[in-house]
């Protein structure tokens, strides 16, 4: 997006929370380290301005992320009687992943914050770049432009949404501007190792055997160029009990195989059908128009779908998704 217009939704935004004094934060559900940083590090600012603040996330906080400071004032729900001055959504690239109607359904002015190409911006304000590494980045641009203060625990917030999204740097939306942005979070006090230890390297022995099984149900379509794996329904029942983000990386790591053009990783849940995609520019495959066949969207190197269905194998032993 042109930097006049980012700056004229930066404007509109700021005054809009400046202006708010009873203000509510939410994203999507299973919320991740980009978007839940950014959710709060805009609510640690509006507390320390002195607003009345409220953070709802449905499905809570993820226990890898309970590290960033006042992740314990999350709420996963709102009475639907509440009355809120205005709403900040994060990530969302349509209001109906927050998965909440008592949040969807306020009838109060909202700041839509996201960095997908296909957001439907259906905020009040919307302050959209596609540009951007990670939403934690925009945010980052939205401080530095409203001229507010980051502190330590701001810094760690946001470096956290940047270091998650990029895969500590590795993934292909790494530009410059996310280094500067990074380098300057360092400075105010967060540190790049402390978000790896609590984002990458806290596997629990459920995850690891849940990655486990996800490799080993690896293959690779030599037609499509396309290496996946699957996780079915049964399988995700005899992993027990797992974490959210037990399967974080998994795509990520499929993708690693030089002979494929891309890697696709999918997940049947209680009757439900989740795939991620990813690509990776010298590759070719733009996975965001892959995801929109299968109802999804994302970016062109890192998309995801998601329906109503079950895996099955058709005749030919291959998998196929079976829309409900």
């Amino acid at each position: 997006m042109p930097a006049q217009l980012i700056h004229e939704s930066f404007l509109i935004a700021k005054v809009a929370m400046e202006r708010a004094n009873r203000i509510l934060f939410t994203t999507h559900e299973r919320t991740d380290g980009d978007d839940l940083g950014s959710v709060l590090a805009l609510a640690l600012h509006a507390m320390k301005s002195g607003k009345d603040v409220t953070v709802a996330i449905t499905g809570g906080v993820p226990q890898q992320l309970r590290y960033l400071a006042k992740s314990e004032i999350v709420v996963e729900d709102i009475q639907s009687n509440e009355h809120y001055d205005l709403l900040v959504i994060s990530g969302c690239s349509v209001l109906d992943r927050v998965n909440n109607p008592n949040i969807a359904n306020l009838n109060v002015p909202s700041i839509n914050i996201d960095h997908h190409p296909d957001n439907s911006m259906f905020g009040t304000v919307n302050v959209v770049d596609a540009d951007k590494s990670a939403v934690a980045e925009l945010v980052y641009d939205f401080f530095k432009f409203s001229g507010w203060e980051i502190d330590a625990e701001i810094a760690n917030c946001l470096l956290t949404g940047i270091v998650t999204d990029t895969g500590v740097f590795m993934h292909s939306n790494t530009k410059a501007s996310t280094l500067f942005a990074a380098a300057e979070l360092m400075q105010k006090g967060a540190r790049v190792a402390t978000v790896a230890k609590h984002t990458y390297q806290g596997k629990d022995v459920p995850s690891l055997k849940a990655w486990g099984k996800a490799l080993e149900n690896a293959q690779y379509d030599p037609e499509k160029k396309l290496v996946f794996s699957v996780i079915t329904d049964d399988e995700f029942e005899d992993l027990d009990k797992l974490p959210v983000t037990a399967f974080e990386g998994v795509v990520e790591n499929l993708n690693k195989v030089p002979e494929a053009k891309f890697a696709m990783f999918i997940k049947q849940d209680n009757g439900r059908i989740k795939g991620s995609l990813r690509g990776d520019p010298h590759k070719g495959v733009d996975v965001k128009e892959v995801a929109k066949t299968l109802g999804g969207g994302g970016h062109k190197w890192a998309a995801g779908f998601s329906m109503v269905g079950k895996l099955a194998k058709n005749s030919q032993g291959k998998w196929e998704i079976v829309k409900s």
